[in-house]
């Protein structure tokens, strides 16, 4: 009996303590609109996928200071097929003449402070400030591998209305990348990108459950800008450049929130 009051005591406990940390685990699955473009601005090739053809989990993190900070840490990771459409290399046929499957996998890490303000009843301002990591591997081909990765400061503002046990966002983010590099099969020599920025809007719903347990959903829109590289040689002494590319990109994340 003893044990039993003291267990029942400690969850009590548990249930009316202030909740000093967040668990939540997503589903992710990505529309991806990827284009390569020369000097010229004329289309190169692309990637399309749906959101159920690039597809993965994110892990969130999050540590409360207090009622109005915390720290935040988020690894996504994805995986799927992309339908290419392009042309083979120094074929000189043109866009559209090679259509194909790309492999992808995708991880993205943040680590960052935010926190969020009252402006009015129920009515928040938010922000953020972090460092993150971007990694995506791009296989044409059993051959053709490509490796872009990059490390970026990560910048963001939105706002926040909450209704009982429902709450909705909007946010926007810039990642400003830092020393962007892609890798390619049969190259020794890295690709140092010019630039490599993304200008991100997300809407993220929230139902509490109770006060261990919330629902979570988010729509992330993306916008990916890649600049030219510098020449890089192969073995025999022939030059390459990574060309400009713009991607604009689409997430749906449904999860839950785990909290204590």
């Amino acid at each position: 009996m003893k044990k039993i009051l003291l267990s029942l005591a400690f969850f009590a406990a548990l249930l009316s303590a202030e909740t000093k940390m967040e668990y939540t685990l997503s589903y992710v699955g990505m529309n991806m609109d990827y284009k390569e473009y020369d000097r010229a601005g004329s289309l190169l090739d692309s990637e399309e996928s749906g959101y159920s053809d690039l597809t993965g989990i994110e892990f969130g993190y999050s540590y409360f200071l207090d009622r109005q900070s915390q720290i935040d840490f988020k690894v996504m990771s994805l995986s799927g097929d992309t339908k290419y459409v392009g042309s083979y290399l120094n074929s000189n046929q043109g866009y559209g003449s090679v259509v194909s499957t790309t492999k992808n996998e995708i991880r993205d890490i943040y680590l960052g402070y935010s926190g969020k303000n009252e402006y009015r009843n129920n009515f928040y301002l938010l922000g953020n400030l972090g460092v993150g990591y971007r990694y995506w591997q791009r296989s044409p081909s059993s051959v053709q591998v490509e490796e872009y990765e990059w490390y970026s400061l990560r910048l963001g503002i939105g706002a926040e209305y909450k209704y009982k046990a429902f709450s909705i966002a909007v946010c926007g983010e810039y990642q400003y990348g830092i020393r962007p590099t892609m890798s390619a099969t049969g190259i020794n020599d890295e690709f140092e990108l010019d630039s490599a920025d993304i200008m991100q809007l997300s809407v993220p719903v929230r139902y509490e459950i109770n006060e261990m347990f919330a629902l979570f959903a988010s729509y992330v829109f993306s916008r990916q800008e890649i600049k030219e590289s510098n020449v890089v040689f192969d073995n025999s002494g022939n030059g390459y450049v990574e060309p400009d590319s713009t991607a604009y990109n689409q997430y749906l994340k449904v999860g839950i929130i785990f909290k204590y």
